[in-house]
């Protein structure tokens, strides 16, 4: 059973036992004043209302105690509404005066029923209700007979109607009662929402805070692994440390042509003085770099290249016309500088 469904079945129940309660209390008192009037008056109509009350008080008990028990709704509401319907054929064959007074009692049926739920249950007990109703006024007695004393007569239309009203008061306020709970369970579960919203941004930020800053440590370490400094006035130094694989070697062809487009050098320096193996595909790819920065408009000079890959790129023979060489970066620096005067 869902929240919702468990909140409306609490809700229903408490209405049916509130009313079973009141009217037990009613019929009690009602009993009891009766058997007062019962010896002082000995009247057989007082009779037929001490069993009008015992009837009510044991479809009143009977409620309360399946109510006790979890039972089904219209099982908790049957022996009620039972009691009800045959005190009003009593009252209309015993004590027709009293029949309009309490004919009304079988609203209160009525309202049980729809608490059930089925849409067809509740029509079947309004038209049952409602055809009963017709009955007790039109099939009653033709003429009145006043079989019940005045002030008796009174006093039990007094009670009947008071005791209605109690019923309809004891449902109008339960209803009033589940509208303020439902509003308090649904400014909770608004306060759950927000909350639960809060944290997931609080979260979301927190991810994305961390992205950015996985993002700056990846651009650091690329920009450490494969440095670019500018070192004169339009010429970018490029100092290589360790292996250079083909991914390096991709990663480099990129940085460097972004650099020279953006500060318009006119000459790169390459130096691979800390080079420790440079495969042929590898100086493939730094002959092809020096391409593409000439394609720029700038020129390549190679600092720093050892005997082994000096071999390597003699053995590729491939581009090398156009790469101007130097033993140092210091040598390049100044080579670079008589190239940009000529």
């Amino acid at each position: 059973m869902s929240t919702s469904q468990a909140f409306l079945d609490r809700f229903y129940r408490r209405i049916i036992r509130n009313i079973a309660l009141s009217t037990l209390i009613i019929a009690a008192v009602a009993i009891l004043l009766t058997l007062i009037v019962y010896v002082l008056t000995t009247h057989l109509v007082i009779g037929l209302v001490i069993v009008v009350a015992l009837v009510t008080g044991l479809g009143c008990l009977a409620t309360l105690w399946l109510l006790t028990h979890e039972c089904p709704i219209w099982q908790v509401i049957l022996p009620f509404s039972l009691a009800v319907i045959v005190n009003e054929m009593v009252i209309a064959v015993w004590m027709p005066e009293l029949r309009l007074a309490v004919a009304p009692f079988l609203a209160v049926v009525i309202l049980l029923a729809g608490l059930h739920g089925r849409r067809a249950f509740t029509i079947g007990v309004m038209i049952t209700c409602a055809l009963l109703i017709v009955a007790i006024v039109i099939l009653g007695p033709t003429t009145e007979q006043q079989s019940i004393p005045l002030e008796l007569l009174r006093f039990l239309q007094a009670s009947s109607l008071a005791a209605l009203m109690i019923a309809i008061w004891a449902f109008l306020d339960q209803i009033v009662v589940a509208q303020v709970q439902a509003l308090d369970l649904a400014d909770q579960r608004a306060a759950e929402a927000e909350a639960a919203r809060q944290v997931a941004e609080t979260a979301r930020c927190e991810i994305a805070q961390r992205a950015e800053e996985q993002q700056r440590l990846l651009e650091l370490v690329a920009a450490l692994e494969l440095p670019v400094l500018k070192i004169d006035d339009q010429v970018l130094l490029v100092p290589l440390v360790g292996n250079l694989d083909s991914r390096r070697a991709e990663q480099l062809r990129r940085r460097i042509l972004d650099l020279v487009a953006e500060q318009r050098a006119h000459t790169v320096i390459i130096d691979i003085t800390g080079i420790t193996i440079i495969d042929t595909a590898v100086a493939k790819a730094l002959i092809d770099t020096a391409a593409a920065i000439r394609l720029l408009g700038a020129r390549t000079i190679i600092s720093g290249i050892r005997p082994a890959v000096a071999q390597t790129l003699v053995h590729l023979n491939s581009g090398l016309t156009d790469i101007t060489t130097a033993p140092n970066p210091q040598m390049a620096l100044m080579l670079s500088r008589r190239l940009a005067t000529i």
